[in-house]
């Protein structure tokens, strides 16, 4: 694949900068209409919890409910819907992240900005040096490249948290970006 190839996120072949669909898989390469379902993957398959870990799900339900926002089940966590100036909203999920180097089960708040765009990735490592509260990553999401904002959190020290603002920044964050590069439009 040539230094001009774009590649699928989905199988990686390398596609003609021109190409409109992979030529592999037939997926639109760089699509401008995100796919507003996307977020229901958002915490994807992660690591399953060891036996011996605390009880996540009652620890994920805790934290959804102690945020205050409207929570609903989402695949192994929960779906929060923080609202926003202007009637916008953004989603957050909370659900298990795996564990960290040191086997310790990991919490992860996670919100879908909008397709991932090579020309927005610079700024996005230039934000993230200045991030507090979570940073910018990519992440496959339905087989396409998405931005979002994510957030680990041990989940031995979740008790402590104050979800309420935590959540509410987050969405803040990924609700920013995605005005940015979705030109005003609510994903």
């Amino acid at each position: 694949m040539g230094p001009s190839s774009i590649s699928c996120a989905r199988c990686a072949t390398g596609n003609h900068p021109a190409s409109h669909f992979c030529s592999g898989c037939g997926l639109p390469l760089g699509s401008v209409e995100p796919d507003a379902g996307a977020g229901s993957d958002a915490l994807g398959p992660y690591e399953a919890p060891e036996p011996a870990d605390r009880d996540l799900v009652g620890l994920l339900r805790d934290l959804a409910l102690r945020s205050g926002f409207e929570a609903t089940p989402s695949g192994p966590g929960w779906r929060l819907l923080v609202p926003l100036e202007l009637d916008r909203r953004q989603a957050v999920y909370v659900g298990p992240g795996g564990t960290d180097h040191d086997g310790r089960s990991i919490l992860a708040l996670v919100s879908v900005c909008g397709p991932a765009r090579e020309r927005d990735a610079r700024t996005l490592l230039k934000i993230n040096a200045r991030a507090v509260d979570g940073h910018f990553a990519i992440k496959v999401l339905r087989g396409e490249e998405y931005f979002v904002v994510i957030h680990n959190v041990a989940a031995e020290s979740a008790g402590h948290l104050h979800p309420a603002g935590l959540v509410r920044r987050i969405a803040e964050v990924a609700d920013g970006l995605e005005d940015r590069i979705l030109r005003g439009r609510d994903l």
